[in-house]
C-alpha cells in the first residue's frame, strides 16, 4: 500500500496476503499461524471509495504463503488517514492491521510499499461468537461518526448507516454519563429511591439505543429479537469509552415491544478493541486463558473493609487450586513495578481505591497502592513489562472500589484497557464506575467460581452480574469485559 497518493488518481491497488515468513513483496502482510480454514479480511478506508466488495476471503495453505487478494481504492479526500484490515476466521476475530496513508493535493508517485503486520493468533476449536459487531470511529469531512458492521459466524459482514456523533467517543461518552453524575449527587442527598435510580439507569441505556445504534441495525434487531436473546455478541470497537453493555433496546412507537434488561443481561456480551489510540491494530482475543500464577495488588491500608476478604478469597483460590502465589502481600509502588517487570504472572487482580482526574485518556486514572502511592497506565511502558504481556497474554481484573460511600463516580479506566489490550492482554475486566467494596467482592467471587468451574468468560460474568443485582444498586451493570465471550481457562 503506498504511503502517499495524489487525490486525482483513478485508483490504487492494495494487496493483502498471509505469509509464513514476512515477504518484501507483500504490501500488507500478516504472519501466518493459523488453522487451515479461509480467513476473511475486510477493508476500511476513510478518505477513499472502496471499488468492489470490501470483504474478501483468503485461502490458508499448509506451510505455504496464501494467494493474496487485491482491493482497489479511489482517493476522494485530501489529508492523512488510516486504512485498516479486520481479519477473522470461522467467525473468530484474529486481529486488525492498520497502515497510515496520506492523500495529497499535489502530484506524488504512488509507489507500493511493504507493510508488515503482527502474527495472527489462530486457535482451532474455539467456538465463535454468534455475532461480531465492529464499530469504527471515523472523521469524514470534519464530521465524527461511528460505522457499524455486523458479522454473523461464517457470513459476510453487513455495514449499516453511519451514526454522526458531535465529538470524539470519549467526550461523547462523558456527556452521556451526565445522568450517572446526577444520580451520584442526588443519592448523596438521599433524593432518589431505588426505583428512581433504576429508571435513571434504564433511561441511559435507552438513550444509547436511540442515539448510537443505527436505525437499520435497530430494525434488524427488532426483527430478530428472539434469535439474539441469550446469544453471544462481541463488540469490537475503536474506543473503550462508550458503555455498550448498557444498550437497552425498545421498539418504535406502536410496535409494542421493549427489552426487560440491557444487552449485558439479555446477551452473553463482551467487547474488544480494534486498534490503539494511535491507530495501530490490535491482535484478536485468545480463546484460552491461563490462571496458574496469580498476582494481586490489594493494599492493606486502603480502609476498605471488604478488601481484606477479597484478599482472603484469592488466597483460598490459590490454596484450593494449587496456584502459584506471586503476592505481593504489601503492594508498594516498588513491589508492583518489580512484579510487572519480572513477569511470571498469568493473572493480575487489583482491589484498591482509584483516583480520577480530567485529562488525556491514558493519564486520568490511577490506582492507589500501599501508602497511597499511585500506579498509572504510563508505568506499564517499558520493554520487560510489554514483552511479558505480549508473550503470556495474561488476564487483568481491576476492582476500583469505595468504602460504602453512596452514589457513583466514573472510573475512567478506559486508558488502562487501551494500554493493556494493545500490549497483548487476553482479558481485562473493570467497572465503568465505582462500586462498593462489598459489591466488588461478591462480583469477583462469583466470577472466579464460575470460571474455575468451567464456564466461559461471558457465562461467568453474566452469573456475577445476577449475583449482585439489587433494586437501586448499579453494580450489576458497572463491569466492562474485554475478552472472547467463549474463552475458557486452559485445563
Amino acid at each position: 500500500c503506498p504511503r502517499r497518493v495524489w487525490v486525482i488518481y483513478g485508483r490504487i491497488a492494495v494487496t493483502v496476503g498471509l505469509t509464513v515468513d514476512p515477504s518484501q513483496y507483500s504490501e500488507v502482510v500478516e504472519k501466518l499461524r493459523l488453522q487451515q480454514a479461509p480467513v476473511q479480511v475486510r477493508i476500511a478506508a476513510p478518505g477513499f471509495q472502496v471499488l468492489g466488495q470490501p470483504q474478501q476471503e483468503i485461502a490458508v495453505l499448509p506451510d505455504a504463503d496464501s494467494p493474496p487478494v487485491v482491493f482497489y481504492l479511489h482517493p476522494e479526500e485530501v489529508g492523512h488517514t488510516q486504512v485498516s484490515f479486520d481479519f477473522s476466521q470461522a467467525g473468530n476475530p484474529l486481529g486488525t492491521a492498520s497502515v497510515p496513508v496520506e492523500i495529497t493535493d499535489y502530484e506524488v508517485e504512488a509507489a507500493p510499499e511493504s507493510r508488515v503486520g503482527q502474527a495472527l493468533p489462530g486457535e482451532p476449536g474455539v467456538p465463535a461468537a454468534d455475532r461480531l459487531l465492529y464499530v469504527r470511529f471515523e472523521r469524514d469531512g470534519g464530521q465524527s461518526r461511528l460505522v457499524f458492521t455486523l458479522q454473523r459466524a461464517g457470513e459476510v459482514g453487513s455495514e449499516f448507516q453511519p451514526v454522526p456523533i458531535p465529538s470524539d467517543p470519549e467526550q461523547f461518552a462523558t456527556e452521556l454519563y451526565g445522568a450517572p453524575d446526577a444520580l451520584r449527587r442526588h443519592a448523596r442527598r438521599a433524593i432518589l429511591t431505588p426505583d428512581e435510580a433504576d429508571r435513571q439507569l434504564r433511561a441511559i441505556g435507552r438513550s444509547l439505543w436511540r442515539t448510537v445504534i443505527p436505525q437499520d441495525l435497530r430494525e434488524l434487531y427488532a426483527a430478530e429479537r428472539e434469535q439474539w436473546r441469550n446469544s453471544t455478541l462481541m463488540v469490537v470497537s475503536d474506543e473503550p469509552y462508550i458503555p455498550w453493555e448498557l444498550v437497552w433496546p425498545y421498539g418504535e412507537p406502536g410496535s409494542g415491544w421493549q427489552d426487560e434488561d440491557p444487552w449485558c443481561v439479555t446477551l452473553s456480551l463482551t467487547r474488544w478493541l480494534r486498534r490503539t489510540a494511535q491507530g495501530r491494530g490490535n491482535p484478536g482475543p485468545p480463546g484460552q486463558l491461563s490462571l496458574n500464577a496469580l498476582a494481586r495488588l490489594i493494599p492493606t491500608d486502603s480502609g476498605l473493609p471488604e478488601a481484606a476478604k477479597e484478599r482472603d478469597m484469592l488466597r483460598a483460590l490459590i490454596s484450593e487450586r494449587k496456584l502459584r502465589d506471586l503476592g505481593p502481600d504489601e503492594p508498594t509502588w516498588s513491589a508492583a513495578l518489580d512484579l510487572l517487570e519480572e513477569g511470571g504472572y498469568d493473572w493480575l487482580h487489583i482491589a484498591a481505591h482509584g483516583q480520577f482526574y480530567d485529562g488525556p485518556a491514558d493519564s486520568n486514572s490511577v490506582i492507589r497502592l500501599q501508602d497511597k502511592r499511585e500506579l498509572t497506565p504510563q508505568h506499564l511502558a517499558g520493554p520487560e513489562i510489554e514483552a511479558h504481556i505480549h508473550r503470556q497474554r495474561p488476564g487483568f481484573f481491576f476492582n476500583a472500589c469505595h468504602g460504602g460511600r453512596q452514589g457513583w463516580a466514573l472510573t475512567h479506566l478506559g486508558g488502562w484497557a487501551d494500554t493493556l489490550i494493545s500490549d497483548g492482554a487476553g482479558l481485562f475486566i473493570s467497572p465503568q464506575w465505582e462500586v462498593t467494596d462489598k459489591q466488588a467482592l461478591d462480583f469477583a467471587a462469583t466470577f472466579y467460581g464460575q470460571l474455575l468451574a468451567g464456564q466461559t468468560v461471558a457465562q461467568a460474568v453474566r452469573q456475577a452480574r445476577l449475583a449482585v443485582r439489587a433494586a437501586g444498586n448499579p453494580a450489576w451493570l458497572a463491569y466492562s469485559v474485554y475478552a472472547h465471550p467463549n474463552a475458557r481457562l486452559r485445563e
